[in-house]
This record gives structure tokens, C-alpha cells and sequence, in this order.
């Protein structure tokens, strides 16, 4: 059995959902690591400094990403626009690709 690539959009916004709700623990436990001390700044920018940063940035922005846009498709299937075969296939196609494409952007501006 092959899924279509609704089904697939589906599944990456629930995936990335729980993934978001893991990220902002570890966002805010970094964040109250950099503000309790120097050492503590330090360490952090050491983290965010290393050669694999871009990658995990990157993978950061695309979990962000395909959860916003794949929300934004639910919020226009809710509206009842975009049902048909053909609309609903387009936009899930349209929801992975600026997913990614916004990853890669990040990745690509990641100082």
C-alpha cells in the first residue's frame, strides 16, 4: 500500500508537533544556561559555534517550518478550500518543498 503525499504532510505536522514541544525544552534550557553565568554564555556559544551547528540549525528551522505550513494546510482544508484530489495533492507537495526550501535557506544564512 502506497500513501499519498497528504498523508505523509499529515504525519510530518504530527511528528513535528511533538518534535517542537522536545526543541523548546532544549531552546529554554540553553537559554537559562547562557543567562546564569559567563561560563554559561561561553558553553553555549561553544555549542552554537561548531561545525555541525548549520546542520541542527537547519533541522531546527525545517521542524518549525513544515509544522507552520502543514498547520496552514489543515487551517485551509478546515475552510473546506483545496479538497478536491488534485488541490489536496498540490499543497501537501507545495508544504514539503517550502519546508525544505526554508531549511535549506537557513542553513545557508547560518552565521
Amino acid at each position: 500500500m502506497r500513501l499519498p503525499v497528504g498523508a505523509y504532510a499529515s504525519i510530518l505536522h504530527r511528528i513535528t508537533g511533538l518534535l517542537l514541544i522536545v526543541l523548546t525544552g532544549l531552546g529554554l534550557g540553553l537559554l537559562k544556561a547562557s543567562l546564569q553565568s559567563a561560563s554559561g554564555f561561553d558553553a553555549v556559544t561553544a555549542l552554537l559555534v561548531q561545525p555541525s551547528a548549520p546542520f541542527f540549525g537547519a533541522l531546527v528551522v525545517w521542524v518549525a517550518a513544515q509544522h507552520l505550513y502543514g498547520g496552514l494546510r489543515h487551517l485551509t482544508l478546515d475552510v473546506h478550500q483545496g479538497f478536491g484530489r488534485g488541490a489536496s495533492r498540490r499543497s501537501a507537495a507545495l508544504v514539503l518543498v517550502l519546508a525544505v526550501s526554508t531549511a535549506l535557506g537557513a542553513a545557508l544564512l547560518w552565521p
